[in-house]
Parts: structure tokens; sequence; C-alpha cells
């Protein structure tokens, strides 16, 4: 073997058997079926991650689509109380009441400006309406039917229609301006309470924060029936059928009613309803 190794020049391949030994049949089988479910992880493994993604994504703007129907655009800050509002204390009104609300308004919020708003005549009205500051109007529970010229009509409807907020406080009276001024067709209704907070309709909207559960202070809460609402209202607060409290989008603004008319100072959570309502 010496010489065959000198005459070569290389070792016998027998001499390597102790050093490199190749792999039987059944080794060679076992290896590809590991490497192939390896990779067969794998792709699994990125499947479930890319639908993973899709859903979380589709999701995220289902719920995106779902808030901003019913809400603000996304720059305005609901966790941040208004600056200004407009209260209407004209002679219509019932001036007890009215500074209720305004107390009410200004509870915890004390750097809240009032504004007044003592006549509803086609130039006061429309000053206070052209103001670029007040997004914001109020009209305080009346005594009586309060008048509204041709004139005065179209710019409060111009005044929501640019994005602003009007809130019609606690006097059925306010359903009959609602449906001269806006083209409604509201149709009044009472139910004792309690009322209930509508989950659905409240979400994305400041009314989410308030009480799940509104008492009736008294025999003054003079609501709506709920299918005069108009497509585009939503009901926050109900019961059998009788809403309490609601919202209607109009272009790019919104109308809010309230039903309770603030007679008496034990208000329960309807304070906190005010606070919902003007900051539509």
């Amino acid at each position: 073997s010496v010489s065959t190794m000198a005459s070569t020049g290389s070792p016998p391949l027998a001499l390597y058997g102790a050093v490199v030994t190749k792999p039987d049949g059944a080794g060679r089988r076992l290896r590809i079926v590991a490497v192939a479910c390896v990779v067969a992880l794998a792709v699994v493994c990125g499947v479930l991650l890319a639908v993973h993604t899709t859903d979380q994504e589709a999701g995220s703007q289902s719920l995106a689509g779902a808030y901003y129907a019913v809400a603000k655009p996304p720059a305005f800050n609901f966790n941040r109380f208004i600056k200004h509002a407009w209260f209407y204390n004209g002679h219509a009104v019932n001036p007890e009441s009215e500074l209720l609300v305004e107390k009410l308004a200004k509870k915890h919020h004390y750097k809240l400006e009032i504004h007044h708003l003592r006549t509803l005549k086609d130039n006061e009205f429309r000053a206070a309406l052209f103001s670029e500051e007040v997004h914001c109007m109020v009209f305080a529970p009346l005594e009586h039917f309060p008048g509204f010229s041709e004139l005065a009509r179209t710019d409060l409807r111009g005044y929501v229609s640019a994005g602003n907020n009007v809130v019609f406080v606690g006097s059925y009276e306010y359903l009959s301006v609602m449906n001269d001024v806006f083209g409604f067709g509201l149709m009044s209704a009472y139910a004792d309470g309690p009322y209930y907070r509508n989950d659905r309709t409240v979400r994305g909207t400041p009314f989410q924060w308030s009480m799940s559960r509104l008492e009736q202070p008294d025999g003054s809460v003079y609501g709506v029936k709920v299918d005069s609402i108009p497509m585009d209202g939503n009901c926050m607060f109900d019961t059998m059928r009788v809403c309490v409290a609601f919202y209607v989008k109009y272009n790019l603004g919104t109308i809010v009613y309230l039903a309770f008319d603030y007679d008496q100072p034990n208000v329960g959570h309807w304070d906190q309803i005010l606070h919902a309502a003007m900051m539509m």
C-alpha cells in the first residue's frame, strides 16, 4: 500500500472511511423533509402576518368611518370646552330659566365668555351671526313664541351651514322654529323619565362621556317622536320612542335640541347634557 501511495501521489479512498461518511438514503430523506417543513412554516407565518395586518387596517378604516360620520372634523378637540357663546335673552325668553342656563353653562368652565343677543331684529341678528369668534348660539327656554323674519331665517340657516352650532333649550315652541327655519317635520311627544343614553349614536360626540341615565327633574320635559327626527339626526337620550336630546347635522354645522326647560335649580345631570350640546 505504501508503494501504491508513492506511485499515485494520493492515499487510497478507503483510508478516508473513518473521517468522511456518505449519508445513507434514509438520512438524506430526513434532511430534505426537515428543510421542507421549515420552508412551509415560514410561508404560513408570512401569510398569517399579511392577513392580520390587512384586517387591522380594514378595522381601523371602518372605525374611522364610523367616527367621522357623526363627529366634527379631526381638528376639533372634545376635551377643550368652547371659549365663546351667544345666548339669546330677548323678551321672548323666560328670564329666570335663561339666567340658570347661563350659570350652568359656566359651571366648571368659568373662562366661557357669554355674549348676549337681546333681539332677533334683522340687523342685530345678522351682526351676531357674522361674528368670527363665536361658533355656538344658545336659545334659552321661552315664555312665548319669538318672531323670525324671512331674512333672519335665511341668516340662521347660513350660520349653521357654515359649520356653527345652534342649541335650542327646553321649549316645545322651538320645534316649530326648527320646522319653519330648517324644514324639519318634528312632532312633539311626552313620556315620563328616566331617559337612557343611546350608546350607538353618542359614539364620537361629547355625549359619549355623559351619564348613561337621565332623571326627569319635573314634568317640564317635552320631547319629540323619534321617528320624526330627520335622517341626518340622531337621538342621544330617549324612552318609549320619545327623544329628549337629539342633534341634526345641517351641511357643515349642527342643530341640537334639549327638552328640559331648566325651570328649577335641581337639574340633576342636565348640566352635563348642556355642556355636551354646546360642544357639538
